[in-house]
């Protein structure tokens, strides 16, 4: 199954917790309410035994030997046990029928003694009310599990009967006694109706149970869903972030509860990440400086990574090459870290004024500046005399301190050129190859001959707006 959304986490959560509880449930459920039909069941038959044995003892035994005719039915003592019957089988509610009878003669024939009004002759053959004396007849499995019970040495018994038709009955059987003697006894037979009744009333007991526990099962997912798939959320959101280049935040372990060793492990792998990353932004950025970006750019439009050696582009562009006069001479006055600070300083002052009129510089060769101006020729004008600006400013500083000030030589040329990649596939470097690059340089050499003064300078920027 494919989790789309954090609900349907939550809910694929739920299902599979519903359904093994559930299963559970329905396992426990069945083994319960088979143990408890055969509770319920065997608690019955032991009441029914112990109505039997009730009224076994409440018959007087020298009454009980006379009540063997039909003419029997007629004594008041035969009317007596009867009605003790009725009553038996109202405090029962009629579940059972209550009737005694006599041990076999030598026929073997089991005969009826006690007979309640009530009875209805569904055992005998004859569709007639039994009367006292009469043949017991019943199915055999009937008559031998009385034969059985009389050769035990229990007082009482419960017997289930399989039917001829297939029904079960079940019977319980009493001694009544004299002496030790067993001179009859009180069969209560028990209706089919009563255990059903039972075990429909157990089923459905059952069942509200079950239908209850699921109820609480499914709070109990839901609550436990939420406390299981809420820190699993959490964990989605930050990834979520974390795709999103978003590091500056940290995991509450408050939300986690009993996963917040999670929480714990993410949080020092999110520290790591933050460290890594921001360890290769700083290299990035170093890097950065030593490439030119934005000559880059107009090699490869897609970026970088989709730069390979000897891609290349013909443009027009302004070129401009620039060097500090006299630095052999500056140079050999001063130790290299002083020579290093020296041309530094002077970057520092003309190439962000080559950047702000959108030229790049392409290469430093020493005191000498090679600088590309790929939108307009006008921009390499107007940068060359700000730098002139600049650096009369600075000098300005330098006259004050009694230290030598820094003059510069200028070409500037336009012209169509080739810019691409050389260099082989470990290193490559961006340069620029045509007869304009060649013909600046020698503008900056020829400068040299040249003097130029502040006059020169200020009749160079009149008219220019940036000045």
């Amino acid at each position: 199954m494919v989790l789309t959304s954090e609900r349907h986490f939550r809910s694929h959560v739920i299902l599979w917790f519903l359904l093994v509880a559930g299963l559970i449930l329905a396992i426990t459920g069945i083994s319960i309410y088979s143990s408890a039909e055969g509770y319920l069941v065997e608690r019955f038959l032991h009441q029914q035994r112990m109505l039997a044995q009730t009224t076994a003892s409440f018959i007087e035994i020298d009454q009980f030997k006379h009540l063997n005719s039909k003419s029997a039915m007629q004594r008041a003592d035969y009317k007596k046990y009867e009605r003790a019957f009725i009553q038996a089988m109202k405090a029962d509610r009629f579940a059972s029928f209550v009737f005694s009878l006599h041990m076999p003669l030598d026929d073997g024939h089991y005969r009826f003694a006690v007979v309640p009004d009530i009875r209805k002759a569904t055992n005998l053959e004859s569709s007639q009310r039994a009367y006292s004396g009469q043949v017991f007849t019943a199915e055999e499995a009937f008559i031998f599990q009385l034969n059985l019970f009389l050769v035990q040495k229990t007082d009482s018994a419960s017997f289930e009967i399989t039917k001829s038709n297939g029904g079960v009955q079940f019977i319980s059987v009493a001694r009544i006694l004299d002496g030790l003697k067993t001179d009859g006894l009180v069969v209560v037979e028990i209706s089919n109706r009563q255990i059903a009744a039972l075990k429909t009333n157990l089923l459905k007991s059952t069942l509200r149970t079950i239908g209850l526990l699921f109820v609480f099962l499914l709070a109990a997912s839901v609550f436990f869903a939420r406390k299981i798939t809420g820190p699993f959320e959490k964990l989605t959101d930050a990834i979520e972030r974390l795709i999103k280049n978003d590091f500056n935040f940290n995991l509450s372990l408050a939300d986690f509860g009993g996963f917040i060793y999670l929480a714990k492990q993410f949080n020092l792998m999110l520290l790591k990440l933050q460290v890594s990353r921001n360890e290769l932004v700083r290299t990035n950025k170093a890097y950065s400086r030593f490439v030119p970006h934005q000559l880059l750019k107009l090699i490869s439009p897609n970026g970088i990574k989709s730069t390979e050696l000897g891609d290349c582009i013909e443009k027009e562009m302004a070129i401009m090459f620039c060097d500090i006069r006299g630095f052999t001479r500056i140079s050999e006055s001063m130790p290299p870290q002083e020579n290093f600070k020296f041309i530094s300083r002077y970057l520092q002052i003309v190439v962000p004024v080559i950047n702000k009129f959108g030229g790049t510089v392409d290469k430093y060769m020493g005191d000498g500046i090679m600088a590309l101006f790929p939108n307009s020729p006008d921009n390499a004008l107007y940068a060359a005399v700000g730098m002139m600006a600049a650096l009369e400013k600075y000098n300005r500083t330098l006259r004050a301190k009694n230290l030598p000030i820094v003059e510069i030589g200028l070409g500037l040329h336009m012209g169509k050129m080739m810019l691409g990649t050389v260099g082989t596939t470990s290193r490559m470097d961006v340069t620029v190859v045509s007869d304009t690059v060649n013909a600046c340089r020698k503008n900056r050499i020829a400068n040299k001959n040249l003097s130029c003064t502040h006059f020169n300078f200020r009749r160079a920027t009149h008219g220019l707006r940036y000045f």
